[in-house]
């Protein structure tokens, strides 16, 4: 079970990761599936190790699909004249500029992560967030885009972009859908703004992966679970490629409001049952503190300082009235802050 779970959720990040349906929230509830299947959840440290390695194969995706201008950029970088005119240095320095004032809105993002992570602990917050991103790709139906490109391009529209990509870290909200939907919206064209979304995907994944390395405790690994992570990296970075090619091909030809429609029915799907059940579903209205000591797998009863915490029941929070379905035992399932930080790493990255 262990492989096919590594296998599944490598496949799930590469293609959420850049597809605009919000990969933190498909891989919440594919974490909430097997748990529930396996009657348990992994430690803290595995996690982390498999959450970093999966980071690295959707970057790999990035640098495989843009070696080629990532290699001519370089060299216009170092003074080749033979390169074309949007290859050489000062129009190099000038996308790395924009990327730069992009990505500046998410340095923040540490003083508001203990909220982030409580949102995750709610099914009604990843509905809304499912909700949102629908809209958001409905409306690329009345934007046409422009024809700015990167020497049109502003300081502002930048810093436009890179606000709405702060918004990606909350459950169910897509990057990639809010920073192309905001770049057409600003008159880019349409290669452009997956384009440009897609080069600031790079240091945003970078950062959260760096930002998990901190925590990195290499100690508890085993040889199955590196075995493990390292066939779910290649799967992820192999399917990640093919979602880019996916994400910029759909974006071009006019129909990123297609994935809208299956994003509106997965947000009714979760809200409806959440409703059903009387708001139940929700986490309990822990403390933030309390919620940050509870670092141990869900349902494993063991605190961060190892002391025994109460196990948690399958229907935690459902209704005593109904008789709970599929969905209702998946989102009933107890989020860990750990696993939420997790989620959160990958949202923070690409949520695309």
């Amino acid at each position: 079970m262990e492989w096919i779970e590594s296998l599944v959720l490598g496949l799930v990040q590469g293609l959420t990761e850049f597809l605009p349906v919000s990969s933190d929230g498909h891989l919440t509830i594919t974490q909430m599936v097997f748990a529930r299947l396996t009657g348990h959840g992994r430690p803290a440290a595995e996690n982390l190790f498999f959450d970093v390695m999966l980071h690295l194969g959707t970057l790999t995706a990035i640098l495989v699909h843009y070696r080629a201008v990532a290699r001519t950029g370089l060299r216009g970088l170092l003074g080749a004249n033979e390169v074309p005119p949007a290859y050489q240095r000062a129009a190099v320095i000038r996308v790395g500029t924009l990327m730069v004032v992009a990505t500046l809105p998410l340095l923040p993002y540490a003083y508001f992560k203990r909220y982030l992570l409580s949102t995750f602990e709610s099914p009604t917050a990843v509905g809304f967030g499912f909700l949102t991103t629908a809209t958001v790709l409905l409306v690329t139906l009345r934007l046409r885009g422009g024809e700015k490109g990167p020497d049109q391009m502003t300081w502002l529209d930048a810093l436009l972009i890179g606000i709405a990509q702060t918004f990606a870290p909350l459950p169910g909200v897509s990057r990639s859908g809010l920073t192309v939907a905001t770049a057409l919206g600003l008159g880019m064209s349409r290669a452009w703004s997956v384009g440009f979304s897609l080069l600031i995907a790079f240091p945003a994944i970078l950062g959260a992966t760096v930002m998990e390395l901190k925590d990195f405790d290499q100690s508890t690994l085993t040889t199955d679970r590196v075995a493990q992570t390292i066939a779910a990296t290649i799967v992820a970075g192999l399917i990640g490629y093919i979602a880019i090619i996916w994400l910029v091909k759909i974006v071009r030809a006019g129909r990123l409001w297609y994935f809208s429609v299956y994003l509106l029915v997965l947000a009714i799907a979760v809200l409806t049952t959440n409703a059903l059940s009387k708001g139940s579903l929700d986490a309990p209205n822990a403390k933030a503190s309390e919620r940050a000591t509870w670092l141990s797998p869900a349902g494993s009863g063991v605190g961060r300082a190892g002391e025994q915490r109460p196990r948690q029941s399958l229907g935690r929070g459902l209704s005593t009235r109904t008789r709970p379905g599929p969905l209702d035992l998946v989102l009933a399932t107890p989020v860990t802050s750990t696993n939420a930080n997790l989620v959160l790493g990958r949202t923070l990255a690409g949520d695309p």
